[in-house]
């Protein structure tokens, strides 16, 4: 086996993980959410699984950083493959410009999203930690979600 074709392999096992961890935050974020303002209407108290999904949330996104990094750190491992089926070059420069777009978007969700964290952790009313969490990572949700339009809608 050459070295271009295991950084392939590795690159699609990183790839994979990048994807499972894509799923399972997702499914923390919407339970997170709902609980979030569920709790915020209804006045509800902030319990162990509020602030475990809150936590949950944050750890999901460090490890979709490791993960984005390390599928940053190696272009060269798929793109004579991927290059092949571009219709045009403005697709491909758009392609290269949007890991820069996404990990920097992806930064600033993760830094709201931290904010949020403490902001909530730092607040003894339950309706107010509700509403932090709520509010701060919803906004870093719209900005995963924007990142990850730009992808689809070129």
């Amino acid at each position: 086996m050459t070295l271009a074709t295991l950084l392939i392999q590795d690159h699609q096992v990183i790839k994979t993980v990048h994807t499972v961890i894509s799923g399972s935050f997702l499914l923390v974020a919407s339970w997170l959410f709902y609980r979030s303002l569920r709790g915020y209407i209804m006045d509800l108290n902030y319990s162990r699984l509020d602030k475990f999904l809150s936590y949950a949330f944050i750890v999901n996104l460090y490890l979709q950083l490791i993960f984005g990094l390390l599928l940053i750190v190696n272009p060269e491992a798929v793109s004579a493959q991927e290059l092949v089926n571009q219709d045009i070059t403005m697709k491909m420069v758009t392609k290269r410009f949007w890991p820069i777009e996404h990990i920097v978007l992806m930064l600033f969700a993760l830094f709201i999203a931290n904010l949020g964290l403490i902001f909530s952790n730092s607040t003894q009313i339950d309706r107010e930690k509700h509403r932090k969490v709520l509010i701060y990572y919803a906004i870093a949700i719209a900005m995963i979600g924007l990142s990850l339009s730009s992808t689809y809608l070129r």
